[in-house]
């Protein structure tokens, strides 16, 4: 697998935009517009994604960045102007999920929506969205595994190969291998909310928890041959948390078909799946009166 050499893609007015935002953006459009396909399956306001999207891409990326730099704090606090330089990565997964998810639970609070009915069709379309980003991984030159002469390795230039690899120009390309499974994970995920019929007694959020579960193992896998990733105390800080996510997930899918039920998903097509909750509204008085 040859190597992006210039991590620049186009200049405009002599600022360079380069592979890295191309490819994020990507994700997110495509990411956004899988949300707005699957909520119209599934009869609910393809429109409300819109409404809120920038604010929470927005809080994503802040809180991707605040956790990077959380776990390199001895670096940016020597050299707390990088703190905000986002050009040459910087961007973690386990920190955007943490505030996006976040944001977007105050937005479906504010509007009266259904907060894990959204969820679950949002976070479908999320690792879809991953698996594009990753390949900034590749134009940066970053997250890749342990040397290996395999036909679809990545060439690393010296200046970006991690301690003790100096003498080694080949590695795993960990960043495919994630964006591979990612988009394993999104076919499941999707296949659940549009396809399943009612009679599976999936519950609300049960979406959401099996994302966790996957995107946790996953993300195990990888950690376990990358080379360049951050620790907390003796272990790989994604060690940590994936750990904390496929834990989380199971009991929470545990609890949602035993002591705490909750609403069965709506099956594609009721459009009350999008309709205020609020006490009052059309939406629960219909669901009041059936």
């Amino acid at each position: 697998m040859p190597t992006l050499h210039d991590p620049v893609a186009i200049s405009i007015g002599g600022i360079g935009i380069r592979w890295y935002a191309l490819f994020i953006l990507s994700g997110i459009l495509v990411s956004i517009w899988i949300i707005r396909g699957v909520a119209r399956r599934r009869g609910m306001d393809p429109e409300f994604i819109l409404d809120v999207a920038p604010w929470v891409v927005l809080s994503a990326i802040v809180g991707a960045r605040l956790y990077y730099v959380a776990l390199k704090w001895d670096f940016y606090r020597e050299h707390p102007g990088e703190a905000i330089n986002v050009r040459l990565g910087g961007l973690t997964i386990h920190g955007a999920l943490a505030a996006g998810i976040f944001v977007f639970f105050l937005f479906c609070r504010a509007r009266g929506y259904r907060f894990l009915a959204w969820a679950d069709v949002v976070i479908a379309a999320v690792p879809v969205g991953q698996a594009i980003g990753r390949w900034g991984n590749w134009a940066n030159q970053e997250a890749f595994g342990t040397p290996t002469d395999l036909p679809w390795a990545v060439t690393i230039d010296p200046e970006h190969r991690a301690p003790g690899y100096e003498s080694n120009a080949t590695f795993h390309p960990t960043f495919l291998y994630e964006a591979l499974l990612d988009l394993g994970i999104a076919a499941v995920l999707i296949w659940l909310v549009v396809r399943m019929p009612r009679r599976t007694r999936l519950r609300e959020g049960d979406i959401l928890w099996l994302y966790l579960i996957l995107y946790g193992v996953a993300r195990l896998a990888i950690e376990s041959v990358r080379t360049d990733s951050l620790y907390i105390g003796p272990l790989k800080a994604a060690y940590w948390v994936s750990g904390g996510l496929i834990v989380a997930g199971g009991a929470l899918l545990v609890l949602r078909h035993t002591i705490w039920p909750g609403r069965v998903a709506d099956p594609p097509g009721v459009t009350a799946a999008i309709q205020p909750s609020l006490p009052g509204s059309k939406a629960a008085t219909a669901r009041e009166t059936t």
